[in-house]
Formats: structure tokens, sequence, C-alpha cells
């Protein structure tokens, strides 16, 4: 597969309006399945076993959640034939502030999570003791 074809111009401005390609079909796979894991975590955050574990988890959440509907949304102007909104570079847009997304919650969670869990174990030891 030539990777070069897939940034040209022609690619990422122009609608062929004669078919959609597999590789569009892959963009609509891709947010069916994310909003699929977006449905699991939300019922694992629910399910946490503590607040720190469950407001990562409602992160993530919001993240697949909200990709995969501009995904399935993006396929729909395709579909249609949006001049603008159904290119593969709104396509490829949408890909990169996802991923730009994923990096930050990461980022926050590898620098906060162990902090916040301590304060938090710790809190639960010392409501253990007080007289209720």
């Amino acid at each position: 597969m030539n990777i070069k074809q897939l940034f040209t111009y022609q690619n990422l401005f122009q609608i062929n309006t004669a078919f959609i390609s597999p590789r569009e079909k892959l963009f609509f796979l891709s947010g069916v399945i994310l909003i699929l894991l977006s449905i699991v975590l939300k019922i694992s955050s629910i399910l946490a076993p503590n607040p720190v574990d469950g407001k990562y988890r409602q992160k993530f959440y919001h993240l697949f959640l909200s990709i995969g509907l501009v995904e399935i949304l993006w396929y729909l102007c395709r579909y249609e034939n949006a001049m603008f909104f159904g290119t593969h570079f709104v396509a490829l847009l949408i890909v990169l502030i996802g991923l730009v997304w994923l990096v930050a919650i990461l980022t926050g969670m590898l620098k906060n999570y162990k902090k916040e869990k301590d304060v938090w174990e710790k809190e639960q030891v010392r409501l253990k003791y007080l007289p209720k």
C-alpha cells in the first residue's frame, strides 16, 4: 500500500461520488466500536471500586463517545456527499483531535492517579475511625 497516495490533494479534499470505499466504511466501523467502548466504560465507571477510577473511566467515556459520534456523523456527511465535511481531511482531523485528547487524558492520569488514589485511601481510613 502506498502511504503517499493517502495524503495527496485529490484524496484529501475531493469526494468520489460514484461509490464509498472500504477505507471510508472503516471510519464508520471505528465510530461504532468507539461508541460500544464508551457504553462499556460508562457501566464500569458506575461500578468503579473508588471515585478516582470512576473519574478517569468517565473521561475515557466522554472521549470515546464524542469521537465515535463525530466519526459516524462524518460518514453520514460522506454518504450524502457533503462538500467539505465529507472529505478525508475532515475525517483525519477528527482522528487527530481524538489522539490529542487521548494523550492529554493519559498524561494527566499518569501524573495524578497515584496521588489522588492515596489521598482517597487515607480519607477512607480516617473516616473509618471517626465516631458516627
